[in-house]
């Protein structure tokens, strides 16, 4: 991954790839031997835990590819642009990677397994992608019992499942950050090529969750459609969480980006009106 570009948002470094260059990466990821790698999809709420939670921030120092989930991300980038130093190309959600990596798995052969989500939601997400894309390949689907899920016996029994099926693309639904931490400590141990948290992209693909109409979407209104769905839960996160921080980040994008000015304007050459090295 190092020869893609990276935009530095909050201290995390995101690539700039589009969605088709995202699915790339991530076939020709899974089609080497080697190390496991994983891939993070971040999104502001994302970047709200990384500000106290150093062994979040571990994981994502590690990922092998980091894709900006969200649209604030998207929106500070190009709030931080410069000449030298471009904003995003755009907004990579798990939730469209999920079927863009189906629609991949239907051409190139390439073993899927979904692991997580809600009680029969990634069954429900199979028999959809299954309708859509026939020649899918899903290998396996487990849903861990919330129960008993940090259990040493479910821990093995989840292993135990994935390792016997052998996927190249391991798809993780147990929302952030646990699914990230659960990939980085488990990966090595899986020997999966590549395994990616996709959030709720079980319960949308499968409909337990409706997503927001594609206009929404394009103008990062996709939140408020959710919290209209969830409001009880998602009020404290959207609101009070969220919303916050990312006036903060602005803020402190704003600033560096006039400092970062001011800096190139002090450190330019002063030329006299009648300099002969300017003719």
């Amino acid at each position: 991954m190092e020869s893609l570009g990276k935009i530095y948002i909050s201290g995390v470094a995101f690539h700039n790839v589009s969605m088709a260059e995202a699915v790339t990466q991530i076939v020709q990821m899974a089609q080497k031997t080697g190390k496991p790698r994983y891939v993070c999809t971040g999104n502001l709420d994302h970047l709200v835990t990384l500000e106290h939670d150093a062994d979040f921030r571990a994981v994502y120092q590690a990922s092998d590819l980091t894709l900006a989930d969200g649209k604030p991300i998207v929106w500070l980038s190009h709030l931080a642009a410069t000449s030298a130093r471009p904003a995003l190309k755009e907004r990579v959600t798990g939730s469209d990677l999920f079927w863009q990596l189906a629609r991949a798995s239907e051409q190139t052969g390439l073993r899927l397994f979904f692991l997580g989500g809600a009680p029969q939601a990634a069954e429900l997400a199979r028999e959809a992608v299954t309708k859509k894309y026939p020649g899918v390949q899903i290998c396996g689907v487990y849903c861990p019992p919330f129960e008993n899920f940090s259990s040493v016996e479910e821990q093995n029994r989840i292993r135990e499942v994935v390792c016997s099926v052998q996927p190249d693309i391991l798809l993780v639904g147990f929302g952030a950050p646990k699914q990230e931490k659960w990939i980085a400590a488990n990966k090595e141990l899986l020997s999966v090529p590549v395994s990616i948290g996709v959030g709720g992209s079980f319960e949308m693909a499968g409909g337990v969750i409706k997503r927001a109409p594609l206009w929404m979407q394009q103008v990062g209104l996709e939140w408020a459609y959710r919290f209209l769905q969830e409001p009880t839960r998602l009020w404290h996160r959207y609101f009070v969480r969220d919303l916050g921080f990312l006036v903060t980040l602005a803020v402190r994008t704003i600033a560096a980006r006039r400092e970062s000015r001011n800096r190139a304007s002090e450190d330019a050459p002063v030329h006299s009106k009648y300099d002969p090295t300017l003719f």
